[in-house]
Parts: structure tokens; sequence; C-alpha cells
């Protein structure tokens, strides 16, 4: 047991910017790698597999393939230049607070670490349509995946 390696599922998502800035990973994605790389990680390299998970809607602008896979490789390589073990999925689906829950159930990681993102203004919560959007997916998760949750929250920019 004292070999085993522990396994944190990282919920990862695309900018929303119109640029292509390279990774392509939100800065809250980024802010949670290098918080989980300083806090976690720290120097026990060995002891860690991170696993990237991305889910977004297959109607999204954002969801590009190639923007997925190039925020994957760029998660990859970070962690294969320190020597921490890493793997990436990337899902299509509608709902990504139920995919990311799915997917702990499926690799049943030790941790869930994940980020936020600014609350919604007023006209954004006014002009809302989905109803089923109202709680947010990391309030989603925090209750309901099956392994300890950490959201990381990012500062203001």
């Amino acid at each position: 047991m004292e070999n085993q390696k522990t396994r944190i599922l990282v919920a990862v998502k695309l900018t929303q910017s119109s640029g292509e800035g390279y990774p392509y990973a939100s800065e809250s994605s980024r802010a949670v790698f290098e918080w989980i790389l300083q806090n976690i990680v720290r120097t026990n390299v060995t002891r860690f597999d991170l696993q990237f998970l991305n889910v977004h809607s297959p109607d999204s602008p954002y969801a590009k393939d190639y923007q997925a896979d190039k925020m994957m490789e760029y998660f990859g390589c970070r962690c294969q230049m320190i020597s921490v073990g890493s793997s990436s999925e990337i899902r299509l689906g509608h709902d990504p607070k139920t995919e990311i829950c799915n997917e702990v159930k499926r690799v049943n990681p030790d941790l869930l670490v994940m980020g936020t993102t600014p609350k919604l203004g007023y006209f954004q919560r006014v002009f809302r349509r989905n109803v089923s959007s109202s709680i947010s997916i990391s309030e989603y998760c925090l209750k309901h995946a099956e392994c300890p949750v950490v959201i990381v929250k990012t500062r203001a920019g």
C-alpha cells in the first residue's frame, strides 16, 4: 500500500475567450493545476498520478477537438517535465457536472480537484435559460461526487 500512487482527477475546461491563446485552458484550470503542483504534489512527484478530464458540449463554439487536444497536451507535457504521472480524457456531454461525477464513479480517484468560475452578474442570471444549470458545476460535484472534492478558488483578475 505504501507504493500506491494517489490518483487525482482534475476537471479542466477550455478558455471561453475569443483569442486563440495556447494552451486553450481557462485561467481557472491553469490556476488549479499550479495549485495542485504547489500544495499537493510539491516535491513528491512519484507519489501522484494526475488524471485530467475535460467535458464540453458538442454544441459549444469552444468545443473544437483541436483546442481540447492541445490543452490536454499542455497539461501532459508539464507533468512529464517534472516526472508526474498523468493521463487525460475528453468527453462530449451536455451536462458537465453529471459527466464529472460519472467519471469519478468510473475511475475511483482519491481526490477530485476543480476550479470555480466567477459568479454570474444580475443580467446573466436573469437571462439564464437552463434551470437545471442553476447550481454550479463545482457545487454539484461537491455534493454528489463519490470521493473527496477540493474546489480551488482562483483570484479575481
